[in-house]
């Protein structure tokens, strides 16, 4: 080999060597697949158990209250039983009742109007629910999930009373009165659980 391509040669090898200083070399690198599993959200609801309440006067005479009429002394009571499911490991809730809305039928209505204020102001809830994870003595209860959940029915009740005043004709204003009652409702709240520190 002369001495002019042997000049090339290692002038070639020089441009290589310039070019391979010139770029970026990556480190090693490896990757691996982590097994992380599957994360499920709890579930936390109240529904009607076993179909629509039951109204009953004060005998417990159960009525249809749909051609039911109301007189001063009178108490109707709405009974209804309801599904409580609560599910989560941290998961904590309050449970209450909050009275049916009591509106005059008819806006406007002088007699609506009169019956629907001696109905409110008669108006009381109440609320039974036992069972695992449901504590207190109510109104207003709290559902602890924990590891294993919670399903349990709860009975929840409200009572209108029409008043019945020691003064004659006092009510005479609510004569053929109508007003409409809204479904009671049941409400189950998320709370944020105590923090152990």
């Amino acid at each position: 080999m002369n001495k002019l391509t042997k000049g090339a040669i290692a002038a070639a090898a020089g441009v290589v060597l310039l070019l391979g200083g010139a770029g970026t070399f990556a480190f090693w690198n490896s990757t691996a697949q982590v097994a992380g599993g599957t994360i499920t959200a709890g579930n936390l609801s109240v529904s009607n158990a076993d179909g629509p309440g039951v109204w009953t006067d004060q005998n417990g005479t159960v009525v249809n209250i749909a051609t039911y009429r109301i007189v001063p002394g009178d108490t109707l009571t709405y009974t209804d039983t309801l599904s409580v499911t609560a599910v989560g490991n941290n998961l904590v809730a309050t449970l209450g009742i909050q009275p049916g809305s009591i509106a005059p039928a008819v806006t406007g209505n002088t007699a609506d109007i009169a019956l629907a204020a001696y109905l409110n102001a008669g108006a009381t809830n109440t609320l039974t629910a036992t069972g695992t994870g449901i504590s207190g003595t109510g109104p207003t209860y709290t559902v602890t999930a924990g590891t294993a959940g919670v399903s349990q029915n709860v009975t929840a009740s409200v009572a209108l009373k029409f008043p019945n005043v020691n003064t004659a004709g006092a009510e005479n204003a609510a004569k053929l009165g109508a007003v409409n009652l809204s479904n009671l409702t049941l409400t189950l709240s998320q709370t944020a659980p105590a923090v152990t520190p």
